[in-house]
């Protein structure tokens, strides 16, 4: 289909251009409106276009109704984005038939983003998948989200055409595989996310090798290596999000080598390690320029030595993040006398309500950073609690003097900030209390408090933030600098 200027002729003739698609977009809404001319439509087309790449293409095209001007105004946006749920009533045959449809109407020559999220089963739809990618390469597209949801035993091969592409910026693959013949040329890409992938060192190497830019590299549920050796001088941010488990890789083997996950990067900053990883031993190697760390990750007490090690490679960063999951198991290991790594970070940020599943984990931690400046509390947490098998010793300490009872910790600690409105509630009132006196009374050179319980400026709960008020005025305070803010959370 030519892009270039037509005749008048021809125009018309384009404008007649119609699939069962766009008939069904339409419905039986069509009707005239060139009478009556809006503010929106007003708009140049520029602006209207901006406006219609933050909606579903589906959406986008029943815009056509609203008057001659909007009647094929689609047809040039410059985000495509479609969308199947398995919970939809509409036939995924006849959703793979509309992409197909709207990719043949598009006409500007390059694109911004092309998105496709739906079911893939087997190689039913490869066909259509391939052609899409052809298209992608054609319209010279810079951001490629390809969520192939389902079928993650084998999942769908990238074309051999798509391993070379300047035109690539940020590239999303869910359930897709990397096959690359003759390597890798993503020189413009700058972040790299991978989803449900079967990969091999050689996959890997040819991604750090083949994306000379390359910012940030995200592996979510890949499975199929050993490890992750990053040896790339862009790559500043590595996430890796679990490790898929495959049924073949069950054995009886008790094997450490068969069991360890090794991630080698030597020139990245910032790392975030999240999910599940079943039998995988996480072990780190090369870390020296990690500077911002995050550890949410899921495991059970067996892998309590992986924590411990994991804290120990970590001793030199200075932005740490710390999950529920790692503070229980910080717990258990606090119940064996074991003594956590001298951390140097300054920033903590810790997902916790101070349970007491939590409480001592975090004490430890705490003692173990001396030289921390800012402390972030978050209740967020993507996972409920979770039983490990600790029994709190009835003999502890109860919360009332847990943590003023505590070796001195928080010396250097200048601000403190607590997200949610969960202080506010009764059953936590008794365990945030004790530690915020804790805070004031070891804040030698503490600035501030920062209580984040307001919900877009409206406190929920009016008497306990009374209560609250009334209660932290009470606690005496090492530093006169010292302020506590009550902010709004948004």
């Amino acid at each position: 289909m030519s892009h270039s200027d037509s005749s008048d002729s021809s125009q018309s003739k384009s404008e007649n251009v119609e699939t069962p698609y766009v008939d069904q977009c339409y419905g039986d809404k069509r009707r005239k409106m060139d009478n009556k001319p809006d503010r929106l439509s007003a708009l140049p087309d520029h602006l209207l276009l901006h406006i219609l790449s933050s909606f579903e293409m589906k959406d986008v095209i029943r815009t056509g109704v609203l008057s001659k001007r909007w009647r094929l105004l689609w047809t040039s946006a410059h985000n495509l984005s479609f969308t199947h749920s398995p919970e939809s009533n509409r036939d995924v045959t006849e959703f793979i038939k509309s992409i197909d449809d709207t990719l043949i109407l598009s006409k500007p020559s390059k694109l911004n983003k092309f998105s496709v999220e739906f079911f893939y089963i087997d190689d039913q739809f490869v066909d259509h998948v391939n052609r899409w990618m052809t298209f992608v390469t054609i319209k010279s597209v810079e951001v490629l989200d390809l969520n192939l949801m389902g079928g993650f035993d084998e999942g769908y091969s990238l074309p051999q055409l798509m391993y070379s592409n300047v035109c690539l910026r940020k590239l999303k693959l869910s359930n897709c595989n990397l096959v690359p013949k003759e390597g890798i040329n993503w020189p413009a890409l700058r972040v790299l996310s991978m989803w449900y992938a079967k990969l091999s060192l050689e996959v890997v190497d040819a991604i750090c090798s083949g994306c000379t830019g390359l910012k940030s590299l995200k592996f979510h549920m890949c499975f199929g290596v050993p490890g992750f050796h990053i040896n790339s001088k862009s790559v500043k941010k590595l996430v890796i999000g679990g490790y898929w488990h495959q049924e073949d890789e069950d054995s009886d083997d008790d094997d450490d080598e068969y069991k360890e996950l090794t991630i080698w990067a030597r020139n990245v900053t910032s790392l975030e390690i999240n999910g599940c990883f079943h039998k995988k031993i996480l072990v780190l190697q090369n870390v020296q320029a990690l500077a911002d760390v995050k550890l949410y990750y899921l495991e059970f007490r067996t892998n309590q030595k992986m924590l411990s090690d994991l804290l120990a490679s970590l001793g030199h960063v200075e932005k740490l993040s710390i999950g529920q999951w790692c503070l229980e198991v910080l717990t258990i290991l606090e119940s064996s006398n074991w003594r956590c790594p001298w951390m140097k970070c300054k920033y903590l940020n810790l997902s916790t309500r101070l349970d007491a599943l939590e409480r001592p984990g975090l004490a430890i931690l705490l003692q173990s950073c001396p030289q921390v400046e800012t402390l972030i509390i978050s209740s967020e947490s993507t996972f409920g609690p979770n039983d490990f098998g600790f029994n709190e010793d009835p003999n502890d300490l109860t919360e009332e003097n847990y943590w003023i009872s505590r070796p001195c910790w928080g010396r250097r600690l200048k601000t403190l900030r607590i997200y949610g409105t969960w202080i506010y509630e009764s059953c936590y009132f008794e365990q945030i209390m004790p530690f915020l006196e804790a805070v004031l009374k070891n804040g030698i050179v503490l600035e501030k408090i920062i209580l984040t319980p307001f919900k877009y400026g409206i406190s929920i709960y009016p008497m306990q933030h009374a209560r609250v008020t009334q209660k932290l005025l009470s606690f005496p305070r090492s530093s006169e600098d010292a302020v506590i803010v009550f902010s709004a959370s948004y």
